[in-house]
């Protein structure tokens, strides 16, 4: 039914564009042949009406042609204990999220309905863990799972009774989704990132969802109070 009714406005929408230009054309005509109006009259009004058909096609043409992703999405960590890692190997001192920790997914559709149909983790990279733990205490989930880094491939699993078994939801303009992943690994240091599948009409595609263009990075925990160089 949807997508009757867009035919038929096009069609509506061509047939008033038809009939506004043969109306100007004949104007036109009348103006020139039986001299209505001063001369300069007519191939104003044909300029004016021509700009206004130009923009009515350029606004079609816009309406046809597809976007880009039509789902909008935000990460926040929350609920982190932290690894504070020494420089070393070339690399700087880094403070590095401990196991455990809880990323927080905002997706919304701003214009119209797409279901999300599947949700992946990407790992970029694993190494031994290093550095001491900071303990901290964060937020409880709202749509849950956990994210397990050290299997290959690595996995969503489901938390909560408000967690449904298989990655489906949908959203729209007044309906977005908030997804809270409890980020796990006991053995690496890992970088890594999410991909996010969606489905809006005939149209499908993925949003690759980091920390504002740089992967997340996720450390197995130490011991408190102790390095995991000491357990070297």
């Amino acid at each position: 039914m949807a997508l009757g009714g867009r035919a038929r406005r096009l069609r509506a929408r061509g047939r008033a564009i038809g009939a506004t230009l043969a109306v100007t054309v004949v104007a036109t005509v009348l103006l020139w042949v039986f001299d209505l109006a001063p001369g300069w009259l007519a191939p104003v009004l044909s300029a004016v009406v021509t700009a206004a058909l130009v923009e009515e096609t350029i606004r079609l043409q816009r309406r046809r042609t597809p976007r880009g992703d039509p789902v909008d999405c935000h990460v926040a960590l929350s609920d982190a204990s932290y690894l504070n890692v020494p420089a070393g190997a070339g690399e700087p001192r880094r403070v590095v999220p401990a196991s455990g920790h809880t990323v927080r997914l905002y997706v919304s559709a701003p214009e119209r309905t797409v279901v999300l149909a599947g949700l992946r983790v990407v790992v970029l990279e694993r190494r031994p863990p290093r550095g001491e733990l900071s303990p901290h205490h964060g937020i409880l989930p709202v749509r849950a799972y956990t994210v397990l880094l050290d299997e290959e491939p690595p996995r969503l699993e489901p938390r909560g009774e408000d967690t449904p078994a298989t990655f489906s939801y949908t959203v729209g303009p007044d309906d977005p989704e908030t997804f809270e992943l409890r980020v796990e690994t006991e053995r690496w240091q890992v970088a890594w990132e999410l991909e996010l599948d969606w489905v809006c009409g005939r149209r499908t595609g993925t949003v690759r969802v980091d920390l504002a263009g740089h992967p997340f990075r996720t450390a197995a925990r130490s011991p408190r109070g102790l390095s995991w160089e000491d357990l070297a």
